[in-house]
């Protein structure tokens, strides 16, 4: 009785996992291309170029420029992530809840309450 009790519990807590998985990849996918777009805009303009890499940052010349983009990208989409999680964090209810705040209640049912008391 208890252990079905914890695995519906389980269950409950992982229901929309998958929606949430899903959401999570395409805005991964939309942050790269976003980053995409800015770096060959920046490289368009002149704000860098392959004498801020090799020069300025003193990188190897073997280095290709394709993986320099790349790696700018990479930079670009994990920047963009902080922020929105600093945005979750300030903005959202649930962000802005703090942890260990004593309560009578708490947002977490226990799987082994049969209820009697």
């Amino acid at each position: 009785m208890r252990l079905e009790k914890k695995k519906k519990e389980q269950l409950s807590k992982r229901k929309g996992l998958s929606v949430r998985t899903l959401i999570f990849v395409v805005w991964l996918a939309i942050s790269f291309a976003v980053a995409y777009f800015l770096v060959e805009y920046l490289f368009d303009t002149g704000y860098l170029s392959e004498k801020f890499y090799y020069t300025d940052l003193a990188l190897p010349r073997n280095w290709s420029i394709t993986l320099l983009k790349g790696a700018t990208m990479f930079v670009i989409v994990i920047l963009m992530q902080i922020i929105l999680t600093l945005g979750f964090m300030i903005g959202s209810p649930e962000g802005r809840r703090r942890t260990g705040d004593p309560s009578l209640y708490s947002r977490n049912k226990d799987p082994f309450d049969d209820g009697r008391f």
